[in-house]
């Protein structure tokens, strides 16, 4: 799903369309850890991440994702 210039993405939209993947995923599912709605933004904020992020630059960058991270 892509935003055009009538239909802006909300970020739900973003987030259901986005596709979380990788060894973290993985590691959840098999601890069987639910994957909640705020771990996915935190997931995806460090997949973005072209560098280590500490942990109130992920906060940050979740919160302007999803406000109800916390």
């Amino acid at each position: 799903m892509s935003a055009s210039p009538s239909h802006r993405a909300s970020t739900t939209e973003r987030l259901n369309s986005a596709q979380t993947t990788g060894p973290l995923v993985k590691a959840l599912a098999e601890k069987g850890i639910r994957l909640t709605r705020q771990r996915r933004v935190i997931l995806q904020v460090m997949d973005a991440a072209e560098q280590h992020l500490d942990v109130d630059q992920i906060l940050e960058r979740a919160q302007k994702l999803d406000s109800g991270v916390h």
